[in-house]
């Protein structure tokens, strides 16, 4: 698509004899808005397979005399996405960009207006149309500006910004930063690709608050990579308590008060009292963080391999389940069950085939064994009458029971 038009009359030319004349322009791009969407095989206009995110658009300059929403359904009026993979796909109403290239046309856009909303920008470019009836023929405000009913823009979101962190970024400059590469989605999700000073980093981020515009740990979701500085210098000042005053990282089960057995306790005492502050929370280098009110790994068909060059900490404000079909191995030089380090005595396992061979050693000394009796000499356990021999028989029964029959632990 492209067409001529003329510069503004304050532009002008001068041609033969010094006449003056409004200078013609080709415009390859011109700018339109969306009429209807296909976003699949259930909308009106998709016919074919490839009509996949196409629009049907309707051009703001025109060489036609007339054209209007209400006519433009035709195939003369299907754009497809520019880029092969990687496009905005519009709503009814978004101004876009339209061209044509060897008879296809094609679509760029959703274009910012002076909004500058990632949620909604209304088209300040289109000129308002006579009489626009939407397809369940009544007339509404939607309607007239060509918008869809289904959209919701009850909130706006705000753009997402960057500020200068004094511990992270490069330079004296107190508000100087550098710029990050961002993927906004319409309602509070998005993926930055960025750098404090040559340090890189990426944040994806979903469910933001609409008043909000940093990501944060109070986002409903968000993957952090960081290749340096701490969680608290990147999102220190963007969770707030009810005073403004910043609220620290912690992991989620070592926030509960009741819970008496805290991930950063038990790494305290297994690392001769190491300050966990330092430790768990002040790391700045190379570091991931996954966080979400649910977290789920699922492996379809093969293995998941959980490995760390030092040590694995897992914690829980309630319950550690762990199932198995098969088997399930704990395999350590040293297992310990309850925490040695906070004055708590531990002991030993027992091992359950040696105390049955230990118990059935004694029962045979007690059946065998032989008592002085005084005047009717030495006698055996079953030749005296206080002792029950069926009574001994059950219990020499019940030893065997002693040992379990799916539970094992490694020998001395």
């Amino acid at each position: 698509m492209g067409l001529f038009t003329y510069q503004p009359a304050e532009r002008k030319i001068k041609g033969f004899a010094g006449q003056e004349s409004r200078a013609p322009m080709y415009l390859q791009f011109i700018t339109g808005y969306c009429v209807e969407v296909c976003y699949s095989e259930d909308m009106v206009d998709h016919k074919a397979s490839n009509h996949t995110n196409t629009i049907m658009a309707v051009a703001h300059q025109t060489n036609k005399i007339f054209k209007t929403q209400s006519t433009s359904t035709s195939e003369e009026e299907r754009y497809y996405p520019l880029f092969r993979t990687t496009h905005d796909v519009p709503s009814k109403g978004d101004p876009v960009l339209l061209t044509t290239f060897e008879g296809v046309n094609y679509y760029l856009g959703p274009l910012n207006m002076p909004g500058n909303s990632p949620t909604w920008n209304d088209d300040e470019i289109k000129t308002p149309e006579i009489s626009i009836d939407n397809r369940q023929g009544t007339t509404t405000e939607r309607g007239a500006s060509g918008e869809g009913p289904n959209f919701n823009k009850e909130d706006l979101f705000l753009r997402l910004i960057k500020k200068r962190k004094k511990d992270l970024d490069y330079g004296d400059d107190i508000f100087d930063t550098t710029g990050d590469y961002l993927i906004e989605g319409r309602h509070g999700n998005s993926l930055r690709i960025g750098s404090r000073s040559d340090n890189p980093y990426v944040f994806i981020s979903n469910a933001r608050d609409y008043e909000v515009d940093e990501e944060s740990l109070s986002d409903g979701s968000i993957i952090s990579i960081t290749s340096d500085g701490t969680l608290a210098q990147h999102f220190g000042n963007t969770n707030l308590d009810s005073n403004d005053e910043p609220i620290p990282f912690r992991l989620s089960s070592d926030g509960l008060e009741d819970n008496i057995y805290p991930i950063g306790d038990i790494y305290s005492d297994l690392n001769n009292g190491a300050d966990i502050q330092e430790i768990i929370y002040g790391y700045n280098d190379n570091q991931i963080l996954f966080q979400s009110d649910r977290l789920t790994l699922n492996s379809k068909l093969d293995d998941i391999f959980i490995s760390s060059i030092k040590d694995i900490h897992i914690g829980s404000g309630r319950n550690i389940a762990i199932s198995s079909g098969r088997s399930l191995d704990l395999i350590s030089s040293s297992v310990t069950i309850g925490n040695p380090y906070r004055g708590s005595e531990t002991q030993p396992m027992v091992l359950g085939k040696q105390l049955v061979d230990v118990l059935k050693l004694m029962m045979d000394f007690l059946t065998t064994s032989q008592i002085n009796t005084g005047q009717m000499g030495f006698q055996s356990f079953e030749m005296n009458p206080s002792l029950d021999r069926v009574k001994l028989n059950d219990i020499t029964k019940k030893i065997e029971l002693i040992v379990s029959n799916f539970h094992e632990i490694e020998g001395n």
